[in-house]
């Protein structure tokens, strides 16, 4: 790829899941190249997935912190200077998050006052002994991780450089969410809550810009499941559904879903499929059923209703990945299963006598694919 100049372009314009398929097969430590060819959009999308995991599928996702080490370690291939700039285009909050999980911000003047004070000054001694406190924009910073710490002083020091007062804010934040422990004000409880505040910060940033792209954010797709254990009295939106689609935006055909890729021009395609991100054959044609094929009939009846039913089948299956504890579910597995379910919905609902002669098409337009679905959910819960 890095021989051929006019596939760095190519590469920018790939869907960021794409992209992070790519950097996976390759490694994440073996793809400084490809990192530093990617746009700021792409870093964004493919940070809000690498770097927040779940420890048990359909629990809440938690910011991992060691892997940020990582990135950071990519990242500075490129340069003090490239790091700085890039680090610099992310959100504040973000950066706070990040942060203040590597490190302590402590104030000065403030240290200086607590060392005076014997009932303060055997805490402090031990976090300034910890790690090796060095001062840095009117902070002092002392480390919370051993390993990768030496990235992340190099990322702060080229910050301080270059963006100065965006350093100097982060670490104020970072500094007031540790302020209790070094006063020792309120003990461990008062520290946690701190932080816990910058994790919410964040995680609601990312749920609002992934809500945009169309992700589901585990609570809400466990409220969902959770709903869907009753059956729907009236083919009606539930109000999860309806919250989902009305913040819901378009997204720019450069950065769609994993289905953009086919639209990757030709030798970035075949670079991808060497790679074994993506094959070249056609997919295998889909299986027959009630529903499949009564969606079809219904593209050329009522395209307006197909393509809500489509949208509906794409939000159900996000549903599965965020929220169903009962498994991980890789992406295409959880379409799969939503179409076996709608199908299984749809048979239902065609069993019931009023809906016997009613055509399977007009059925699937009137309850869509979340209606049937939650047919299928609350007849399987029982």
């Amino acid at each position: 790829m890095l021989e051929d100049p006019q596939l760095a372009p190519q590469l920018r314009a790939l869907p960021a899941p794409v992209l992070r398929e790519l950097i996976l097969r390759v490694g994440l430590e073996d793809a400084g190249e490809l990192v530093a060819l990617a746009s700021l959009e792409q870093l964004r999308e493919v940070f809000d997935e690498d770097l927040w995991r779940s420890p048990r599928p359909g629990q809440d996702e938690a910011f991992d912190a060691e892997r940020f080490c990582t990135w950071l370690e990519v990242l500075l291939e490129g340069g003090d200077a490239a790091v700085a700039d890039r680090l610099a285009e992310l959100s504040e909050d973000f950066l706070v998050l990040a942060f203040s999980r590597l490190l302590r911000a402590l104030d000065p003047a403030e240290v200086a006052a607590s060392l005076a004070d014997d009932d303060e000054a055997g805490l402090l001694d031990k976090a300034l002994e910890a790690g090796g406190c060095e001062e840095l924009a009117d902070h002092l910073v002392v480390p919370r991780v051993e390993n990768g710490w030496q990235a992340v002083w190099t990322a702060l020091v080229a910050l301080d450089e270059r963006h100065s007062a965006r350093l100097r804010e982060v670490l104020h934040r970072c500094w007031l969410a540790t302020r209790e422990e070094a006063e020792a004000a309120g003990g461990l409880y008062d520290v946690l809550a701190g932080e816990e505040r910058l994790l919410e910060d964040a995680r609601a940033e990312r749920d609002e810009r992934r809500a945009a792209r169309g992700y589901v954010s585990p609570a809400d797709a466990r409220a969902f499941l959770a709903l869907a254990r009753r059956v729907p009295a009236a083919p009606e939106r539930d109000p999860i559904t309806r919250a989902y689609f009305r913040d819901l935006r378009p997204v720019p055909a450069a950065h769609g879903s994993a289905g953009g890729r086919a639209g990757a021009p030709r030798p970035l395609r075949r670079l991808l499929a060497e790679a074994g991100v993506e094959g070249d054959g056609a997919p295998p044609p889909p299986e027959a059923s009630l529903f499949r094929d009564a969606v079809a009939r219904l593209a050329a009846s009522d395209p307006a209703a197909h393509q809500r039913v489509v949208e509906e089948l794409a939000y159900l299956a996000n549903v599965l990945v965020a929220g169903d504890a009962s498994r991980a579910w890789q992406p295409v597995e959880a379409a799969e299963r939503v179409l076996e379910l709608c199908d299984a919905g749809l048979r239902a609902l065609r069993g019931r006598e009023q809906g016997a002669c009613e055509p399977a098409e007009e059925q699937v337009a009137r309850w869509g694919a979340v209606g049937l679905f939650r047919t299928a959910w609350a007849a399987r819960a029982r």
